[in-house]
């Protein structure tokens, strides 16, 4: 993926989805008009994660401006006061149109199940009715990482997003992916990609890490499976 700036520094990015929702919880496709709000769970999500972060010095914290992401953001960027916050629009979700608040059902499933498949086979423009592609989606992620590295080359910076954006985004930029292979990418509630920016690529150090939920855990295991989420 292009970016911007010739950035010949180390920027570390740490790539978190937001906390737990009702609508997680529930198997309801949120996307990008639902604008809900973390539970319990993901209130509590968030904390361990911030005490995992106490002792990383970030010099900026990027979330999407949606409820769920900036509650994420605003618990993990507490122990790090001052520190320069954004919020951006192209970080928000995928837009999921007629799916938006849809819950489980046979119907509901095996039609994204088709999209997914389309996806698979590197169909890639096709958009969900009344939604975006995964195309609309990846000109978000490009115009937000050129953001991201233009304004901070060469420092540790925080970014909450969501779970099919991170998808997308972890297939655009890592070479050992594409977007055909974006199901491989698993997403739980606060898991941690850890992403460091050399030379002209990026290279993975964590995908999906949700160490900080388990109590007594090695703060680098091996990833986890996904939670539900489209």
């Amino acid at each position: 993926m292009p970016i911007s700036p010739d950035v010949r520094t180390n920027t570390s990015l740490y790539l978190v989805r937001h906390g737990e929702t009702d609508y997680n919880r529930r198997g309801i496709v949120q996307g990008g008009g639902i604008d809900s709000s973390l539970n319990e769970t993901g209130r509590r999500q968030a904390r361990q994660l911030a005490e995992r972060f106490r002792s990383v010095s970030f010099d900026a914290v990027y979330a999407s401006t949606m409820q769920r992401a900036r509650q994420t953001a605003d618990i993990l960027a507490e122990p790090h006061e001052p520190i320069r916050r954004a919020h951006l629009e192209e970080l928000q979700e995928m837009s999921w149109g007629i799916y938006e608040g849809a819950g489980p059902s046979s119907d509901r499933d095996a039609e994204l199940g088709e999209i997914k498949a389309e996806w698979r086979q590197g169909i890639f423009d096709r958009t969900v009715e009344g939604g975006e592609s995964i195309l609309d989606v990846r000109e978000r992620v490009i115009a937000a990482m050129d953001r991201v590295m233009a304004e901070d080359a060469g420092q540790t910076v925080l970014v909450v997003t969501h779970g099919r954006y991170l998808r997308v985004l972890l297939a655009s930029v890592l070479d050992e992916y594409s977007l055909d292979q974006m199901h491989q990418l698993d997403h739980s509630n606060t898991c941690v990609n850890r992403l460091v920016h050399t030379g002209d690529r990026f290279e993975a150090r964590l995908l999906n890490c949700t160490a900080h939920l388990n109590a007594d855990s090695n703060p680098d295991p091996t990833p986890n499976p996904a939670t539900n989420d489209t």
